[in-house]
């Protein structure tokens, strides 16, 4: 794998997810299923809110600057899992392209205008972005795993796991 492509494979960290279509089709969709901060299937937490000065840093935060540079509001080096005034001002400019209320503030409702970018492509979830693709898969006990280095890993709600964040 060239240095470009490694690049753009360890930036493809994360993505913004429903359910992932394994062999025998799409998974059952539980909103805002997580045990132990890891997101389960179906599992973006309409309940959280991304807010500057309230959230802490989390794979969730780098989930959504993900979604971000996909679309071509930020810059991978953007992508810290902090949610801070660049973040939601990036955010603030997504929303209102996309027709939702630009407060800045990352709820249900622009979790749910960014999974309308969402597509299966066999065992992976692709959220395509403006700009780029981001992949994601399940894991055997439905939790999401995002490419991070060279393997995948558990996207915590709680803790800052992956690689470009640390």
């Amino acid at each position: 794998m060239g240095r470009g492509n490694a690049a753009r494979a360890a930036l493809c960290v994360l993505v913004l997810g429903m359910v992932c279509a394994g062999a025998a089709g799409p998974r059952e969709h539980r909103s805002g299923d997580r045990r132990d901060g890891v997101i389960v299937a179906g599992g973006l937490p309409a309940t959280e809110q991304l807010i500057v000065g309230h959230t802490r840093r989390s794979d969730l935060v780098g989930l959504w600057q993900s979604v971000l540079w996909a679309d071509g509001y930020s810059t991978r080096s953007g992508i810290t899992c902090t949610y801070d005034e660049a973040t939601a001002d990036a955010t603030r400019v997504w929303q209102s392209n996309h027709h939702l209320s630009a407060d800045g503030i990352v709820g249900s409702v622009t979790w749910g205008a960014a999974a309308q970018r969402i597509a299966f492509s066999g065992q992976w979830i692709v959220y395509q972005g403006e700009r780029f693709g981001l992949p994601l898969r399940l894991d055997g006990d439905d939790v999401y795993e995002v490419w991070d280095t060279g393997r995948f890993r558990r996207l915590r709600t709680d803790a800052v796991t992956l690689t470009r964040c640390r």
